[in-house]
């Protein structure tokens, strides 16, 4: 299309604008305004006028008066507007028709306001990017660019306004760049709503690289890299991590029993002689090359807050130096095939006793060979003790070998013995000096503990055993405080000492039981200064017993031979239920039953625990065995009388009365 050819069509285009606009201003023109006295004429019937009518004479017939005549033309038209609109404007006032006969009836009306709104304009506001076209390949967008065109009425852009469309995707920043001006219909606040999208976008972009760049990291010197791995937080975070990690590498899926019985009816039934297989079946091995190799294990306990942890205490390793003396592990039972401990805690001296706290599942407790008490902290990352005791007169300053608390979540003391002969009363949590300090004698001559046993929940009254192969008891408070009682009866020092604590029909708290190196295990009571009943089935020293925490007749031994048994006084009083050699040259030092008594722990002089599981007739006692209890022990008190008489016929009543008739003649004669 050639340019002449354009401006003709712009310019008839103009003129009819021009004549549209004419137009519409002949329909607004305003007609003359009634007289005051019209609202005062009533209504009448009047004759319309036709196109050949007198307009005098009709305003005549209404009562309008004309003052002046008005003009006999229309308004001028200009000179642009159509010829024959003018000549029919003018021959239509030239032209004066008669009045018609139709009738019109003109009556007042009130007036009324009425409000149009404006119309409403409705645009696009949908934000389209006009970007150059070289930013962008139009191949790729989804748009026919061909069918996109400006309207003809528009003008013409210039090269420097590139206004072409394209598509722009969601990732592209909405702005306008400095060649670029807005689309037509596009509003004013459209386009500033634009350039602070744009603005915005920028800075997001800015600050989006900056943190990527931040990201990105200089690599860590060898001193900062030290100083992040000696930090609390990485400790914790990695020792945490190394738990979790390990549990899961080593831990397989536990195998069930599938021909398991639960009605009972086996138990009914059990042979009184069961192979080994069937009594105890091994578990599994914890043992640890760097931490318990050329170690003895000195004492093994359980945790009350989580029952599969167990806790070890290790004598010092000969064949290492550099290494502590003092070693306490945690391992953890639930997890079958991780060969590593869950907490490992070293001390300066060798460790002779350990013991979880009741009522703190996170402190441990250990008595050390120099006489110190120390407390580990599982919340620290610290292998070290948190706190620890003196050397001096008021504590210990011998062998701590047992540890014991006692009392209730609110009132609850650590109570320890050395072989000094000394009894300490400890706040856990102030470990400075004891709380109370007693001087174990009996009738003035000292005792060297070496174990010691609350009865039940007993705060006040205690069972001791000593050097010299005597138990004693005696209470911590009241009128006859100290050591009360004797028990006589092995001829070497007591390694075991065990309490009846298994609640039933029949109360059997005064029984307790106790190990020697004079290879026997002895039954006694505390109404009862002689044994019971005496087990010596062992060829060497017995180095510890055990009552089953949940069977009333049960008990374990072991000795260092490596042999362990299991007795059941309902059973057998002669021989035990279970009797089993380790292989391999090893001596039992200690055992121990887990709370819920499925299960027994043997630590041997190699560093190793064996774990075995206990069949279930074991772990669930019939409301007969007290019954059969109370009868089995009066029949040990009706044997201990006829070997008392036995071996006393007639002379020791008769030598009794003759000391008592020889002692009281000295008096007389005193």
């Amino acid at each position: 299309m050639s340019t002449d050819q354009r401006k003709r069509e712009l310019e008839e285009k103009r003129a009819k604008l021009e004549k549209m606009r004419q137009e519409k201003m002949l329909k607004n023109t305003p007609t003359t305004p009634m007289t005051p006295g019209f609202a005062s004429i009533p209504a009448m019937t009047l004759t319309t006028t036709r196109e050949d009518a007198d307009p005098d004479k009709i305003l005549k017939e209404v009562g309008i008066l004309q003052t002046a005549s008005l003009p006999a033309t229309s308004p001028s038209v200009s000179p642009g507007s159509a010829g024959g609109a003018s000549a029919s404007a003018s021959s239509s006032q030239q032209k004066r028709r008669p009045p018609s006969s139709i009738a019109l009836q003109i009556c007042q009306q009130p007036t009324a306001t009425i409000s149009v709104p404006p119309k409403e304009l409705v645009t696009y506001s949908k934000e389209v990017q006009t970007i150059e076209s070289g930013d962008k390949d139009p191949a790729a967008s989804p748009i026919q660019h061909e069918h996109l065109q400006w309207d003809d009425e528009f003008p013409q852009p210039t090269a420097g306004e590139r206004n072409q469309l394209v598509y722009v995707s969601d990732e592209d920043t909405m702005s306008f760049d400095e060649n670029t001006k807005p689309s037509i219909g596009m509003s004013l606040a459209s386009v500033a709503k634009l350039e602070r999208t744009r603005s915005l976008k920028q800075q997001n972009k800015q600050f989006s690289l900056q943190g990527q760049s931040s990201l990105v990291k200089q690599e860590l010197t060898n001193e900062e890299r030290e100083q992040i791995q000696k930090s609390e937080q990485f400790q914790d975070f990695f020792s945490r991590s190394a738990r979790i990690i390990e549990r899961s590498l080593w831990e397989s899926p536990q195998a069930f029993d599938l021909f398991k019985d639960y009605s009972g009816r086996e138990s009914d039934e059990q042979n009184e002689k069961m192979d080994v297989g069937e009594i105890i079946k091994f578990d599994r091995e914890f043992f640890d090359e760097r931490w318990t190799r050329h170690r003895i294990v000195t004492c093994i306990d359980t945790s009350t807050y989580h029952p599969e942890l167990v806790l070890a205490s290790y004598s010092q390793n000969d064949e290492s130096t550099h290494e502590s003396d003092g070693v306490v592990l945690i391992w953890n039972t639930k997890f079958k095939s991780k060969p590593t401990p869950e907490y490992v805690f070293n001390c300066q001296s060798w460790v002779t006793s350990c013991v979880f706290s009741k009522f703190h599942p996170n402190i441990l407790l250990g008595g050390t060979y120099s006489g110190q008490i120390v407390v580990w902290d599982t919340r620290t990352n610290k292998r070290t003790p948190v706190q620890r005791t003196a050397l001096s007169a008021s504590s210990h300053t011998h062998p701590v070998y047992c540890l014991q608390v006692i009392g209730t979540q609110n009132a609850n003391n650590l109570i320890s013995i050395s072989n000094e002969g000394k009894m300490c009363s400890w706040n856990i949590e102030m470990m400075t000096q004891p709380q109370e300090s007693m001087d174990l004698a009996y009738r003035t001559k000292p005792v060297a503990a070496t174990r010691m046993v609350f009865p039940g929940v007993e705060v006040n009254n205690f069972v001791i055993g000593s050097e010299e192969g005597q138990a004693y008891s005696g209470s911590r408070h009241g009128n006859k405080a100290g050591i009360q009682d004797s028990y006589e009866g092995h001829f070497g020092p007591i390694t075991g000492l065990s309490c009846h604590n298994v609640n039933g029909s029949v109360d059997f708290s005064s029984l307790f039981l106790t190990s020697s190196f004079d290879w026997s295990v002895k039954l006694w009571s505390l109404k009862e200064s002689k044994p019971l009943n005496s087990f010596e089935v062992n060829s060497d020293y017995v180095t510890d017993v055990r009552w089953s925490p949940v069977h009333p007749s049960v008990f374990l031994t072991c000795d260092i031979t490596g042999r362990f048994d299991i007795w059941n006084l309902n059973h057998d009083s002669e021989l035990p239920l279970l009797s089993t050699t380790l292989d391999g040259n090893v001596a039992l030092n200690k055992c121990l039953w887990s709370h819920n008594g499925q299960q027994i722990i043997l630590g041997d002089d190699q560093g190793k625990l064996r774990l075995y599981d206990v069949n279930e007739f074991l772990t669930n006692p019939k409301q007969d065995d007290f019954n059969k209890l109370s009868s089995t022990l009066q029949e040990f008190k009706r044997n201990t009388l006829d070997a008392f008489d036995d071996n006393h016929p007639t002379s020791v009543p008769t030598t009794t009365t003759a000391a008592t008739t020889s002692a009281t003649s000295v008096s007389h004669n005193s």
